[in-house]
């Protein structure tokens, strides 16, 4: 049986990883002694290559950090992970496809963390696809890789209550937290012979896409409920939006009311400083708007919108052309 300190080589990159690897950074019983991310990419209006959280971290706490944008058409870089030794491949949100010769390599095992109740929402946006579809809870699974996506065999699962205020931003940050605590302990209990995989039911299996502007458009023919959980799924990024015949706006609060209209899908309501903006959604119901954005300009409160600026159509189903 493997002892401590088990040698890990961390793969991940986005801000969700990070918790994880400073979890596993600071724990006596893991020695962090690689890691891996995607190669800086250009970002903002100026392009200016950037690096992502998990390579800012790594090297500001020591780390050799390594960038191969495909180990299939880099294999030199598979002799340079083999060189490492590990026990363990943690891989956190990498987005790099690993081949079987790579998951071979870990004395213990290649793991993944994933934030969904597996085998619910694989694939890259769980969190995005859990508040569009109004569930009540969601969760964290540790699980070991396979060559399919999220396929393999699961390792420990833990859960949490999504609140009615919760957006993508506080989800988010908390199952980062709760993933990183998860995988710890699952990678020592794991190692000690303490855990039996389970296998997942590929018969219950949901998939996500990649969020796109398409996925973040409202569509004022869907239900109040629905348009009021997409605006939650896009916020704080990308934004849910509409067109109002004039320029993109975006809307990152939003509250279904107790009352109902007979006026057609999209058809606003009120435009008012003091009583909001009100629109009629597909199933006759009304949703208010709280927190929006114009092109160009800042997050604001309802009241300092209709302030500034009003809506230019009387139905936001009559443009439906994107910018």
């Amino acid at each position: 049986m493997t002892k401590p300190p088990y040698k890990v080589v961390f793969m991940g990159c986005p801000d969700f990883a990070v918790p994880s690897l400073c979890i596993l950074a600071t724990d006596p019983d893991f020695e962090v002694v690689a890691v891996y991310c995607m190669p800086d990419r250009p970002k903002g209006r100026g392009k200016t290559l950037t690096p992502t959280p998990i390579k800012e971290f790594a090297l500001q706490h020591g780390f050799e950090v390594r960038t191969p944008v495909s180990f299939r058409k880099q294999p030199e870089e598979i002799e340079v992970l083999k060189s490492f030794k590990p026990d363990y491949l943690v891989v956190v949100a990498y987005g790099l496809i690993l081949p079987q010769e790579v998951l071979n390599i870990p004395k213990i095992a290649p793991v993944n963390l994933h934030a969904s109740i597996l085998p619910a929402y694989r694939g890259p946006s769980p969190i995005h696809y859990s508040l569009i579809n109004g569930d009540s809870e969601t969760g964290n699974t540790v699980m070991l890789m396979s060559k399919g996506m999220d396929e393999g065999e699961i390792l420990s699962v833990s859960k949490t209550p999504i609140g009615d205020c919760d957006d993508l931003g506080s989800l988010h940050d908390r199952l980062s937290v709760h993933g990183a605590e998860l995988l710890v302990k699952t990678l020592k209990s794991y190692a000690q012979g303490d855990i039996t995989p389970l296998v997942q039911d590929h018969l219950k299996a949901t998939y996500t896409g990649k969020i796109s502007t398409d996925t973040a458009h409202i569509d004022w023919k869907k239900s109040a409920i629905e348009v009021r959980n997409l605006i939650f799924a896009m916020s704080p990024c990308p934004g849910a939006w509409f067109n109002d015949g004039r320029e993109r706006i975006k809307v990152f609060r939003a509250r279904v009311e107790d009352e109902f209209s007979s006026e057609p899908a999209g058809t606003i309501l009120v435009q008012d400083q003091n009583l909001g903006i009100k629109i009629v959604c597909g199933d006759s119901r009304v949703l208010s708007l709280l927190e929006l954005q114009r092109a160009g300009k800042n997050r604001i409160c309802c009241a300092d919108f209709v302030c500034g600026c009003r809506l230019s159509l009387n139905n936001l189903c009559d443009d439906e052309t994107e910018e």
